[in-house]
């Protein structure tokens, strides 16, 4: 066939498919974006990648019409002679451009104006892409046999420049994307520590009294690295476990501790003794994270992805954690008493990308200014990679590798960073996605709170805030992965309907990926103060919801078959049903803590407080007992019983202001145990029933005269009843803690929540 003319056209254009500019552009553009989309498949998450994927796209593209045109010319020219198996070849190909080319518009059509690219269209994508590439390799090569046999030809030539154009073209492309790469640094997400920081508890223990730790910084890299050639991979796997864990003794404690544990000989430990100086110099160098390193919540929110979830958390107890008034306020007490450094005691679970920045307030050691409301920002959370028990902000980071431009939010460069993350989620998914979130030892780490172990201060036996272990003494606990076990998120995360690119689950055992949901990143509790004080966006609502969730208001169906229902705290009041007048009777509270899978109240006991609000009324509208009145400034003061706790320091003296750096022991702690219960005696003494003969000196002080131990009198035969009241009261923060940390005249007052009430009534006769 090599030298007759082709069908359907004249000697003078029978080789005008070689010829042709458009062949040239729609050839290479296939193999480009074959080989190109194959390399991004295969190649590891990096700059090079991400730059291919945007290679990829853009000349997929641009190429489009020109492909389909010259895809179009090539079959007219040659479906007359072409034998039916290739001509049904053709057509599958064809078909199979046709699907590649369709799928990959409609995931650049939603990476750039949707929320997440749908996994049928990345699947199909790559399928028909790999069955083009398989039929254009059946198709090319019988040709390109046939022709390299051929001495000469008039088509030799222009084959020649048709085949060296093409590569050149794919050459050309694959060199823009290396140019690109090699311009473009690697996101740094690592950072030096200032001149002027503070390292007062030993220069390996850079975040101290905080217990974070970052797990891949270079110099830990580096230092077990060096350890490995010294003790092998099998010991290596020891001190991995320990070091990449949360921060305790530094690593000069932690090493010499792993090197007598394994009984390393001197030879070993003196190696290692010489990397661990090493390491120690070279973390004030690369030690602490950048800003961008963590924040960028809004991003996340803002980019049409994740909106409903930023704004649930936006509004929550870990949105505010930093901007928090009550923490800025005993944060600055503590650094007029102790010092810049002891603040990341707090700081760590509070402000987690100050402290892991190196720096506490204002601008971090680069000179980046700090967004305060970051907290525990998504990036923190979703970045943790192990956690213990201990507390203290026992947690460790794993800096994750940052799409292009991730830290941008706005103009090109923010969109290309979306549209990165959507059309290559793997990646995203596998850094912020990870099984540790769903126990509640994730949760530990910052509620639970201890003095801090090997400082000097006589507090190490003191224990303040701790939600995980009366969760783990409380009736929703049954063991470790019990199925009847309802872990912290499955209460305070329930499910919300969702359209986000983040619904659905695999691993619940009561979920699946496809259910429409997520879980709220609200996280209610117990803070409805600093919502409703602070104007934080959506602050009202996040009040409103946690007054309901207080009450015990707010259902989860998810779990109905493990949790209770009703209110939160119930409260039933015990009292006989008829007294005689004048008689002394003994009202009994029964308090039971039916729906709180930890201690009631939890949180900073200290500064929040409950208590029992009791009333005695009788059928006419008089008061006759009132205690804990919640109209008073301070109810609790003759309250029947109070749920708090008063700290005390090493000289004796209340801890007032929430110093829990001061503490030492609990004067006074009162709380309910989950599932537990509580009684409270209360008594009274019913009036008597005043007759017409009692003159009014006979409630005067007169010599040798008996006192009645009658409070006071009714003279009405109509005074029938006593109607008993309890409530039981709950606010964030008391008024006399608010009045010492506040430097303001008028302090902004807790409001206080009725969480349940009961009532009561007694028949009262004079016989």
């Amino acid at each position: 066939m090599d030298n007759k003319q082709e069908p359907n056209s004249t000697p003078g254009d029978v080789i005008i498919d070689y010829r042709s500019f458009l062949t040239w552009i729609a050839t290479s553009v296939v193999v480009y974006s074959l080989m190109s989309g194959l390399m991004v498949t295969l190649l590891p998450f990096g700059v090079y990648t991400q730059f291919s994927i945007i290679i990829h796209t853009t000349v997929g593209l641009v190429a489009v019409i020109p492909l389909f045109a010259a895809v179009y010319l090539h079959w007219q020219r040659r479906r007359s002679d072409a034998p039916v198996p290739v001509a049904r070849a053709a057509v599958v190909a064809v078909a199979a451009m046709g699907v590649c080319v369709l799928t990959g518009l409609v995931m650049t059509a939603m990476a750039l104006f949707g929320t997440w690219v749908p996994d049928w269209a990345d699947t199909v994508h790559l399928v028909s892409a790999l069955v083009l590439g398989a039929l254009i390799i059946v198709h090319l090569a019988p040709i390109v046999g046939r022709y390299g046999k051929a001495e000469a030809s008039p088509r030799r030539a222009p084959r020649k420049r048709f085949v060296a154009t093409g590569v050149a073209i794919i050459l050309v492309l694959f060199a823009i994307t290396g140019f690109l790469s090699q311009a473009q640094d690697e996101p740094d997400q690592f950072q030096a520590f200032s001149d002027d920081y503070d390292w007062p508890h030993g220069d390996d223990r850079a975040f101290w009294p905080s217990r974070v730790a970052i797990a891949n910084t270079p110099w830990l890299d580096s230092f077990l690295s060096g350890v490995e050639q010294v003790v092998g991979p099998e010991r290596l796997r020891d001190f991995e476990a320990t070091l990449r864990g949360p921060q305790d003794g530094g690593l000069r404690a932690q090493t010499a501790e792993l090197v007598e544990t394994l009984e390393l000989d001197a030879d070993a430990a003196s190696a290692i003794d010489e990397l661990v100086e090493q390491a120690v110099a070279r973390q004030s160098d690369t030690g602490s994270l950048k800003p961008s390193a963590l924040a960028g919540s809004a991003t996340c929110g803002s980019s049409g992805c994740h909106e409903s979830i930023y704004n649930e958390w936006r509004a929550s107890a870990h949105g505010f954690a930093a901007e928090d008034i009550l923490f800025l306020q005993v944060q600055d007490l503590l650094i007029r008493e102790k010092g810049v450094a002891e603040s990341r005691a707090c700081a760590g679970c509070h402000d987690p990308a100050a402290v892991l920045g190196g720096t506490r307030y204002g601008a971090a050691a680069d000179g980046s200014e700090l967004p305060i409301f970051e907290a525990n920002s998504c990036v923190t959370c979703h970045s943790t990679v192990a956690t213990d028990t201990n507390g203290n902000g026992g947690y460790v980071i794993r800096a994750p590798e940052r799409y292009l431009f991730e830290d941008r939010d706005s103009g090109l460069a923010a969109m290309t960073a979306r549209f990165l993350i959507r059309t290559y989620p793997g990646k995203h998914v596998a850094e912020y996605k990870r099984p540790l979130y769903k126990t509640s030892e994730f949760c530990a780490a910052c509620h639970k709170q201890v003095p801090p172990p090997g400082e000097a201060t006589t507090a190490g036996l003191a224990q303040e805030q701790n939600e995980y272990d009366s969760w783990r003494s409380g009736r929703y606990f049954h063991g470790d992965g019990h199925r009847d076990t309802v872990e912290c998120l499955e209460c305070h995360m329930p499910l919300v309907d969702s359209d986000d690119p983040a619904r659905g689950d695999d691993v619940d055992s009561y979920r699946s990926p496809d259910d429409g949901k997520h879980r709220s990143h609200r996280v209610l509790a117990s803070n409805m103060y600093i919502p409703a004080t602070m104007d934080i966006p959506g602050g009202e609502e996040q009040a409103e919801l946690t007054i309901k969730w207080l009450r015990g208001e707010i259902e989860v169906p998810e779990i109905a078959q493990k949790w209770t229902t009703g209110p939160t705290v119930e409260m039933r009041i015990d009292a006989p049903e008829r007294i005689r007048a004048g008689d002394l009777v003994n009202i009994q509270l029964h308090l039971h803590n039916n729906k709180t899978g930890h201690d009631f109240p939890a949180g900073p006991l200290d500064v929040l407080e409950s208590w029992v609000e009791l009333t005695v009324e009788d059928n006419l509208g008089n008061t006759l007992m009132e205690l804990g009145a919640d109209r008073s400034i301070s109810p609790s003061i003759d309250a029947p019983v109070v749920y708090k706790a008063d700290w005390y320091d090493s000289q004796g003296l209340p801890v007032e202001r929430h110093n829990l750096w001061d503490v030492v022991g609990a004067s006074y702690k009162r709380v309910i145990r989950s599932g537990g219960s509580d009684v409270v005696d209360v008594p009274f003494r019913c009036p008597g029933i005043a007759r017409p003969r009692l003159s009014e000196s006979a409630s005067q002080d007169t010599p040798g005269e008996r006192k009645s131990d009658v409070v006071f009198a009714i003279n009405n035969d109509e005074f029938t009843e006593l109607n008993v009241t309890a409530r039981l009261l709950f606010r964030k923060a008391n008024p006399e803690f608010l009045a010492k940390v506040y430097d303001v005249e008028e302090v902004p007052e807790a409001p206080i929540v009725e969480i349940v009430r009961a009532t009561h009534t007694i028949q009262v006769t004079s016989d």
